[in-house]
């Protein structure tokens, strides 16, 4: 090359690099070339380069700065034509061309549904209307229309401030004409949730995730008169809801997948307000449109979304407080469980393992949404852990956090669970114990610095994700009390180990189990080789669907029994000879499937705390395939409640014996929770689509004691 092209090249690079670093330098140039670097690589979906240009033109009048962060235009994107003369005309616009489908104001017509009263698909945000109305819905007659942007941006403006108002929708809450009358939930409620049974106030019932109440109204004399009080069925599209309602005052806070907030009235199931948040009309999501519930604190409640956010709600209208993106929904991770609150703090896992999203538990400020800090599940290069995989392969190794965890108010530890290493199957290039997957976490509640960590089961190749629900309890062992912590782990184990310090202290199988020479002196398993995932295929017990799941457990503790409800089936793990396309982004590295004309065996089964020994277990009907049960609740009327299928049932706790059923015509996945009015003890749970309670006649109740107690 010749000096002068030389110099010449060096020159043309100088120009760019400092042109580069002047646009840099200049806040608006910089977070427009952010956003625009982030579409040309795919990171902002759901909108069309000529609509994105033409909202970054200088005076365009969008403010986009946030979308830079955010990476979700349905949060960022505002009508720019909100002044009188735009209303005016968006109100022209409408009775032209939307009316004679949809009728006036939106009220319904031959050729269209009613706005007023309406599910829209994409949200009511002012984006997601634009593309509404821009797109269309394929498979319907709305076609998208061709009008000016200016002209769709004044019927969306009026479409917000009219149409979707008359409904009492204005945003993306249904307003009530009253605020609803709700007493703060106060940290010292939270903490001794479990002397106040007429409430049902976290996800578990207390901090210690017992889930026992005290209420002994329907006992095991009464249990047999129980009837369905009220019903609330959803419009979800969802195969069912799996959220345990929270239950405060007279009110029940209650989550719809894939996207609402309800409260209902807890005495009739009449619905007060709605909160829908938008979302993102593709998400990498491997398990479906999951929300388990939410939490309350103060005059909040609080709930993840599966974009990822975690939203603050005013308890008394539903209006959104606060707003925060805690992970990347392009990388996989979203929010499926509900938020542990404490004190003015709101902790919260993520999902997102399968897509190789690096795990992490996050708490933030209740007041202003500010992030606390952050636990990552896998530890960072240098820290105690990473070397415990091979490589990189730490940076998407997965170990999501996806269920709620407990809190030891005394100690100030919240424990947590971790799910399982990625890829799920094939663990030859993430060689080592892959901490912190497969464990239980024991975190300050301050700092969220680790104090202690026990791992079920290193280098776990069998998707047996360690996010059960830590149950806490102080008793005696070995002539000592201590304070203790009992899980029901999905990998067929029962262990027991001391929560102050994470030593093991007990471990017994309770389901059939193939794949470990059980567990040595510190609950090491003895792994065995063949149960490794080979392409030929490695029959293991149990299955991938493990011992349990998700499916919460219960403890009384008189007797002193955890109840837990389980599967016994086994099933062939395979590591696949090819990679999958990289399309799919799934990083599973092989498959699973079931053994052929096996039934699965379905119980409820009582464990001593200390021994995990089966005390007695109740059968369901044998079935080819189950993927999810139930959770429980057991109450102090000596009655555990549980579901499987469509069929809700109640135990006597001391022998198992079946008191009551009832077919409720939908899927139980979730837990059920009990609660007090008037004197009345209630029992809901979601089966399929709807919200169910019941209650005893009110004869029964009025004749009863305090506690319902004849």
């Amino acid at each position: 090359m010749s000096t002068r092209r030389h110099t010449l090249l060096k020159t043309w690079v100088t120009i760019v690099v400092i042109g580069f670093s002047a646009v840099l330098a200049i806040r608006p140039l910089r977070w427009r070339a952010a956003i625009l670097a982030e579409k040309a690589t795919g990171q902002i979906g759901d909108i069309r380069w000529s609509d994105l240009l033409s909202m970054l033109r200088p005076g365009s009048d969008f403010y986009l700065e946030s979308l830079a962060d955010t990476r979700n235009p349905f949060l960022v994107i505002e009508s720019p034509r909100r002044s009188k003369t735009d209303l005016e005309a968006g109100e022209r616009l409408f009775r032209d061309g939307c009316s004679p489908c949809h009728g006036n104001r939106g009220t319904g017509g031959p050729g269209g549904p009613s706005l007023q009263n309406h599910v829209f698909r994409q949200g009511r945000s002012d984006w997601a209307l634009y593309r509404t109305i821009t797109e269309g819905i394929p498979g319907t007659a709305m076609t998208g229309s061709q009008m000016p942007r200016d002209d769709v941006w004044r019927l969306v403006t009026y479409l917000r401030m009219i149409v979707i108002a008359e409904r009492g929708d204005l945003g993306s809450t249904r307003k009530v004409s009253v605020r609803l009358p709700f007493q703060a939930v106060t940290p010292e409620e939270l903490r001794f949730a479990t002397d106040h049974p007429n409430e049902w106030l976290t996800y578990s019932g207390s901090y210690a995730s017992q889930r026992h109440s005290r209420l002994t109204q329907i006992n095991r004399d009464s249990v047999r008169k129980l009837q369905l009080e009220w019903a609330r069925q959803f419009s979800t599209s969802a195969e069912r809801v799996e959220a345990s309602p929270i239950v405060r005052g007279t009110t029940m806070f209650v989550t719809e997948p894939p996207n609402r907030v309800l409260a209902i009235d807890a005495a009739t199931g009449k619905v007060l307000w709605t909160y829908s948040h938008d979302l993102p009309s593709h998400l990498l999501l491997c398990c479906g449109t999951v929300n388990r519930g939410v939490g309350v604190q103060g005059d909040r409640v609080f709930v993840g979304t599966l974009d990822a956010h975690l939203v603050a709600l005013d308890a008394s209208t539903g209006k959104p407080i606060w707003d925060v993106m805690v992970g990347d929904p392009l990388r996989g991770y979203s929010i499926t469980s509900a938020p542990l609150t404490i004190e003015n703090m709101v902790v919260t896992g993520v999902a997102g393992g399968e897509y190789g999203a690096r795990g992490f538990i996050d708490a933030y400020d209740a007041s202003s949404g500010e992030r606390r800090w952050r636990f990552y599940a896998i530890p960072d290069s240098g820290q105690p852990g990473n070397e415990t995989w091979s490589s990189n392969s730490w940076r998407k190794g997965g170990a999501p956090t996806w269920l709620t965890g407990s809190f030891d108010p005394e100690l100030r530890l919240i424990y947590w669970g971790v799910g399982n290493p990625s890829p799920n199957f094939d663990g030859e290039d993430r060689s080592g114990d892959n901490l912190y997957s497969n464990s239980v976490v024991a975190l300050e509640a301050d700092s969220g610095k680790l104090r202690w960590y026990f791992q079920f089961t290193p280098h776990d190749a069998h998707d047996w994700d360690s996010v059960q629900i830590p149950v806490l309890v102080d008793a005696i062992f070995d002539n000592s009390k201590r304070r203790l912590l009992s899980w029901t782990n999905r990998n067929g184990f029962y262990y027991l180990l001391d929560r102050s310090t994470g030593e093991f202290l007990s471990g017994t199988p309770y389901v059939r189990q193939t794949w470990a020479d059980g567990l040595d002196a510190k609950g090491r398993p003895r792994i065995r080789p063949e149960s490794v995932p080979s392409r030929q295929g490695a029959t293991v017990y149990p299955s991938l669907f493990g011992g349990t799941n998700w499916w919460s457990p219960s403890y009384d503790p008189e007797l002193e029994l955890v109840f837990v409800p389980t599967v016994d089936r086994g099933g062939v793990f395979y590591v696949l000879p090819d990679r999958p396309p990289a399309e799919e982004r799934l990083v599973l590295g092989g498959v699973h499937l079931r053994l052929p004309n096996e039934d699965t065996i379905v119980a409820v089964k009582a464990l001593e705390l200390r021994t995990g020994r089966v005390r007695w277990q109740y059968l369901r009907p044998p079935v080819k395939a189950i993927d999810v049960m139930g959770g429980l609740i057991s109450t102090a009327g000596r009655i555990v409640f549980g579901g499987e299928g469509e069929t809700l049932f109640a135990l006597d706790s001391e022998t198992g014996a079946e008191l009551w059923h009832c077919e409720v015509g939908g899927e139980i996945a979730a837990a059920p929770v009990s609660y007090e009015l008037a004197g009345r003890e209630y029992l809901a749970v979601a089966a399929g689509r709807s919200i169910l309670a019941f209650a005893l006649p009110q004869s029964n109740s009025r004749n009863s004691g305090p506690n319902g107690v004849l």
